[in-house]
């Protein structure tokens, strides 16, 4: 039976290859995509939601998310993802009436005969207003997989010690952390060996059909710039709906992860406890990843979504 999930996503480069693999596969039913603000403002995060929706033939609700993080002057990574966030790449405008964000997730959870995985694959600000407003919906979500943070082999992507979604709301996440929902972090340490460059995806780059032509634009003007030219893009939220679909895709270890909201140098570290010395393990870590496994399932899966696009 398919897990029912909810994304809640900044797209956002690999948020779109993300959202692809996930309309892709049959082992998850998508109930809703929320919109928050990150890689570049709800102006355009929210609107880009909508399109992918559209381009995939989504016929789920998509929500408009917060604006701001919690308590902090927002910034993004617009240097990175293009001021549209998808690098230039063009969608057509969709016509969708976007529902307010936090009451949808709230609504899709409570709706959903099965428990609900919540995919976060941006800030984490929805997620806490959530755990803050409707504090009895959200610990009915079965687990929060979450694309942030880090540990000590990779710190940080925004600073020398923080991950950019984490960074973004630090406040937020710290709230995440310390709520009780079973979650899963897949943080850079993880996301810096799922490279992907177009060589890994034969299938898919010779269908030629509509994703085929966005993932092509995006894989190939925009790279990592921690990794050698042609090793590919470190795929960070696809690692994460891939380890919902597939699970063999990363191996964890339970440990206690908290998020640092005050240092001076240090906002938006995920601080992992090795030593179990802190507090109760409230977290799965992604560790290690099997990095062709995850490629043959990108490649499969969306050269399949993309014959099929092409067909309509």
């Amino acid at each position: 039976m398919a897990r029912p999930i909810i994304i809640d996503t900044d797209p956002g480069i690999d948020d779109a290859l993300a959202i692809m693999l996930a309309a892709a596969s049959p082992e998850v039913e998508i109930l809703g995509v929320v919109a928050v603000a990150g890689n570049v403002g709800i102006e355009n995060t929210a609107p880009n939601a909508a399109a992918l929706a559209d381009l995939l033939r989504l016929d789920v609700p998509v929500g408009r998310g917060s604006a701001l993080p919690m308590w902090r002057t927002p910034s993004n990574a617009a240097q990175v993802h293009g001021e549209n966030g998808f690098g230039g790449y063009e969608l057509p405008e969709s016509p969708r009436v976007l529902e307010p964000g936090v009451p949808l997730l709230a609504r899709l959870i409570e709706e959903s005969e099965d428990p609900v995985t919540v995919v976060a694959i941006g800030p984490l600000t929805n997620i806490a207003k959530l755990m803050n407003e409707y504090p009895e919906t959200a610990r009915k979500i079965e687990r929060i997989v979450l694309m942030g943070g880090g540990t000590l082999d990779v710190l940080g992507n925004a600073t020398p010690t923080a991950e950019f979604n984490i960074w973004f709301d630090p406040d937020a996440a710290v709230r995440v952390f310390g709520f009780g929902v079973p979650l899963t972090m897949v943080g850079l340490n993880a996301t810096h060996q799922a490279l992907v460059g177009a060589h890994h995806l034969p299938q898919l780059l010779t269908s030629g059909g509509p994703a085929a032509k966005m993932v092509d634009h995006l894989l190939a003007g925009y790279g990592d710039s921690h990794h050698e030219e042609g090793a590919g893009m470190a795929q960070h939220d696809s690692l994460a709906i891939a380890a919902v679909i597939d699970p063999e895709v990363i191996t964890t270890r339970r440990l206690f992860v908290d998020v640092e909201n005050t240092g001076r140098l240090t906002t938006g570290m995920t601080v992992v406890d090795y030593l179990d010395r802190w507090g109760e393990p409230n977290c799965d870590v992604a560790f290690g990843v099997d990095v062709e496994r995850f490629r043959r399932l990108l490649d499969d899966r969306l050269s399949v979504l993309d014959a099929t696009l092409k067909e309509d």
